[in-house]
């Protein structure tokens, strides 16, 4: 039974306390209540608890749910791998370019790596580097990694594990936390570990969606449990401070629907923000107050109605219509819009681990992607938004030609 834990007492939906800055908050975006979008159903008939999904701001800028889940249960069995992607490779060659260009990324690094799953970023930086630790709680993950020979600790990250590594082996000198210092409820419990094993003159990058790009292009999708916080520069800059780190460099790329890759270090090491750092935060605070995020929250509104009527109207002209991509966001999707297997009865994937399970809640039925391209739909929705054109590649690979797809964000399109 899943395990609902309230961040400091506050109750969802009337605005906290802000867990970067201790100030109070208030509600943006409400999307109801739903069950973890990665706890998948063993079958259409499982019980499932919900807990609310809302997503709250601070005037530091600042934005988080109001309600967060007990980490352990999230995490210490995760169905989520890192999909082998062309776009993630890509990814993953321009930030070790970034790193290795401004001498963050050498032969001589140590590099652990927070939240690493089957450690496939450290896998492609490994050749450049003197060594590669992954750490993730997740142990049936964790397991995966190792059998692929990326050495991998099935621990929580915090500073009793960084204070016990460091004594046992050094400090490291590249700390990578990538999607997942947001996917904490306490990141300060992550910058602690941080602050405990990197090296003097160490870096930290921390890459997350980027809230500003959740904002303007519509992704309310990207809104789910796992996802405790939806970072801006300008709360990025205020937790490092807090713990005596500040940022000084930040990549930016369209992976996830948009990211940032924030880089860190020491207050006592002699460097400065970069131009490119000070004209975001500059913009952000321009789009801040210029009321984005009031009106990101009427596109998703919006954006709901609209895709539950096109499905709807799909269905009843007799066209069926599938899912493609399992993901947590799709989850999301489906369930704020009150969308379920009766719209969608299959959704396809291709992560083995999830064929044949149910997506929490709506009950779509997870498929091989071999599948779904050999018993086609009239109409993919593509849940998986952020592969679109690998995906879209795939079905046209398979001769399926007529085939249509809907992308729902930012605005619903069938195409």
């Amino acid at each position: 039974m899943l395990k609902a834990q309230a961040v400091k007492g506050e109750r969802a939906g009337q605005g906290g306390r802000c867990r970067i800055c201790d100030s109070p908050t208030r509600p943006v975006l409400d999307l109801g209540v739903m069950p973890p979008a990665n706890w998948l159903m063993h079958s259409k008939g499982d019980p499932f608890e919900q807990f609310p999904l809302v997503l709250e701001a601070c005037e530091c800028g600042n934005f988080q749910l109001t309600y967060c889940l007990d980490a352990e249960t999230l995490y210490t069995t995760y169905s989520y791998t890192t999909p082998s992607s062309p776009s993630l490779t890509a990814h993953y060659a321009r930030l070790a370019d970034h790193l290795t260009e401004t001498g963050h990324l050498s032969p001589e690094t140590r590099v652990l790596e927070i939240g690493s799953n089957i450690g496939s970023f450290l896998e492609y930086i490994r050749p450049r580097v003197k060594s590669v630790l992954g750490v993730d709680p997740a142990q049936n993950i964790a397991k995966v990694a190792n059998e692929n020979g990326i050495p991998t600790i099935a621990e929580f990250f915090n500073r009793e594990f960084a204070t016990r590594h460091r004594e046992l082996s050094g400090e490291v000198n590249l700390v990578i936390a990538r999607h997942c210092m947001a996917h904490n409820s306490d990141p300060y419990t992550i910058l602690d570990g941080v602050t405990e094993i990197l090296a003097p003159n160490g870096v930290l990058v921390i890459e997350n969606a980027y809230a500003m790009s959740t904002f303007e292009n519509n992704e309310f999708d990207q809104i789910y449990h796992e996802h405790m916080f939806y970072f801006t520069l300008l709360a990025v800059q205020r937790m490092l401070a807090r713990r005596g780190m500040k940022l000084v460099d930040v990549m930016t790329s369209e992976i996830h629907g948009g990211s940032i890759a924030c880089v860190a270090t020491r207050d006592t090491v002699p460097s400065t923000a970069t131009r490119r750092v000070q004209e975001m935060i500059e913009r952000e605070r321009r789009l801040l107050s210029a009321g984005l995020v009031q009106r990101f929250a009427a596109s998703a509104v919006q954006a709901q109605s609209d895709l539950r009527a096109l499905v709807r109207d799909l269905r009843s002209k007799g066209l069926s219509v599938y899912g493609y991509g399992a993901t947590a966001k799709g989850a999301t999707l489906l369930n704020s819009c009150g969308l379920t297997s009766e719209d969608i009865p299959y959704c396809a994937d291709s992560t083995p681990t999830k064929h044949g399970r149910f997506v929490p809640k709506c009950g779509v039925e997870i498929v091989s992607e071999e599948w779904a391209l050999s018993n086609p739909p009239d109409v993919f929705l593509l849940t998986a938004w952020n592969y679109r054109d690998e995906l879209v590649a795939k079905v046209r690979a398979a001769g399926l030609d007529r085939v249509r797809f809907i992308v729902p964000v930012p605005s619903v399109n069938l195409f």
